[in-house]
């Protein structure tokens, strides 16, 4: 037996080994640095309600109502809140789900659509350990790549590093994020908002819906850094 090349053999297995540890070491905090950098989210539910209706008062009110999900991101100065609402995320009531979704939504919201609510962490009130904070603040809500300013009430609680909503709630006009048609864009946008928003609203022959939709947060938990 040749001694010699039976210690270099356990020598480079040796090698090998130690190799293989620094490198598993190196893959195992690269991958901790990318969960530590995954970490802070969330998800709850959130329900919206307008009504639809003829003429200007809506005679003959109906409701016009949906249950949805929605995902949280902590983005470092913004948290921001995502609802896939054409693939799964929305669900309207009383058979309104293809108008208002899908191939055959009157809003375009197409496969793929998806609304998002940005809101700027140093506007919120982040309550102390155990405790609750109300307060108010401005978001961005962009839907069909056009954005508008909504203000968001909401109640949240911490809870071990969490913070759980309460409640929270907003309002927006759907029609400020659909075109303008050729005829209405010859009009003054300032004089003329609330023809070019009568125009702008959805209709199903004489029943038209009206565009400031409520939405309301009840069920939701957020991990975020202050």
């Amino acid at each position: 037996m040749n001694t010699k090349h039976s210690v270099n053999a356990l020598s480079g297995k040796r090698s090998m080994l130690r190799r293989f540890v620094t490198v598993a070491t190196a893959a195992s905090v690269l991958l901790l640095g990318v969960v530590a950098q995954a970490d802070g989210g969330g998800s709850g539910s959130f329900s919206l309600a307008t009504v639809a209706g003829m003429g200007e008062s809506y005679t003959g009110k109906l409701d016009v109502k949906g249950d949805g999900k929605f995902t949280v991101k902590d983005e470092g100065a913004n948290l921001v809140f995502t609802s896939r609402v054409a693939d799964g995320e929305l669900n309207m009531k009383d058979g309104r789900q293809k108008h208002t979704v899908g191939d055959d939504s009157k809003l375009g919201l197409k496969k793929g659509a998806k609304v998002t609510l940005t809101i700027e962490k140093s506007k919120l009130t982040f309550p102390s350990a155990g405790q609750d904070a109300s307060g108010s603040a401005p978001g961005k809500l962009n839907m069909l790549g056009v954005d508008s300013t909504v203000t968001v009430k909401y109640t949240v609680h911490e809870d071990g590093g969490k913070y759980v909503i309460k409640s929270a709630s907003f309002d927006f006009k759907y029609t400020n994020h659909l075109p303008v048609s050729k005829e209405d864009q010859k009009l003054d946008p300032k004089k003329d908002a609330d023809k070019i928003e009568h125009d702008k609203r959805v209709c199903l022959m004489l029943v038209c819906v009206k565009p400031t939709v409520s939405v309301t947060i009840s069920n939701g938990v957020v991990e975020a850094k202050k």
